[in-house]
């Protein structure tokens, strides 16, 4: 049966697309390296004896400094997305910056206080670790650089609003995620994991992996804002994500229907057939070049 058969309603989508998950998956490695590096960086500019202060007496000695600085790396870049997923949940922006800028601080010595404790942890573990109790050992280092990992954690927040401010600034103009309110919450949804969107009266319901959203928006305004590389509208009422669809079946009097991935069937009127077909096409070179 059809998912859309010509009237409103708000069906339910249990699943994430494959494509979806392949894009979170990508932006999640990409916020793990991301966090590598810039940690890596902190630990080179910051702490004295390292590298950058001169190089390792003998080969013992560098593969050490190696396994240091390369732990201090992995285990910041582990830390780096939760606080870049808390910077899309709770931006420090809107009449709530103050409270959120609050949990953010709070996120942000919260997260310096276990990184301090794991990386007593893992120096332990490295040929050669002095013979120090643990407990003296994780205290010394609280007191010694606790504040200090809390404004690196800070500006790494800094980092992440302003390469948000310049992602929704983008010259094609291209929404990337959405604001959704629903009874007085405020929660952003990432336009990537989003499968198709249906017009329902004066609202916009939103497929995604979180079930449906709706968005008091019309669907002329929004589609404008809709990446036409992702995006195609297949009948009146919706717009259909070109790497959710699985599958196209012609149907009677010009009509087709459109498979998800999921399992879900839409309707494609036949006005918009010949869109559909192109827009898929032009997917499917860009997807052979990109690879």
């Amino acid at each position: 049966m059809d998912a859309y058969s010509g009237g409103a309603h708000s069906a339910p989508m249990p699943s994430v697309t494959p494509a979806a998950d392949h894009l979170l998956a990508r932006r999640s490695l990409r916020e793990l390296g991301f966090g590598f590096i810039y940690w890596l960086g902190v630990v080179l500019v910051l702490e004295p004896g390292n590298l950058l202060h001169g190089a390792p007496p003998d080969a013992a000695a560098w593969g050490h400094e190696i396994l240091r600085l390369a732990g201090a790396g992995l285990l910041g870049g582990l830390a780096t997305p939760f606080l870049l997923a808390l910077t899309r949940r709770l931006p420090i922006e809107g009449p709530q910056a103050g409270r959120r800028a609050a949990i953010h601080l709070a996120f942000c010595s919260a997260a310096a206080v276990v990184l301090v404790i794991a990386s007593c942890l893992l120096a332990t573990l490295l040929p050669g670790a002095a013979r120090y109790p643990l407990e003296a050992r994780i205290a010394d280092e609280l007191v010694a650089n606790a504040l200090l990992v809390t404004a690196c954690l800070a500006g790494l927040t800094v980092l992440a609003h302003a390469a948000r401010a310049i992602g929704r600034a983008n010259p094609l103009g291209h929404a990337r995620e959405v604001t959704i309110t629903q009874r007085g919450h405020i929660a952003r949804m990432d336009l990537a994991a989003v499968a198709w969107i249906e017009t329902q009266g004066n609202y916009l319901a939103l497929h995604g992996r979180e079930g449906t959203k709706l968005l008091r928006r019309t669907a002329k305004s929004f589609e404008a804002e809709l990446d036409p590389a992702r995006f195609v509208r297949i009948h009146r009422r919706i717009i259909v994500a070109l790497d959710a669809v699985q599958s196209v079946a012609p149907r009677d009097a010009g009509d087709a229907t459109v498979r998800l991935a999921n399992g879900e069937e839409l309707r494609v009127s036949r006005n918009y057939r010949t869109q559909l077909w192109k827009a898929l096409e032009a997917s499917a070179q860009r997807l052979s070049t990109a690879t």
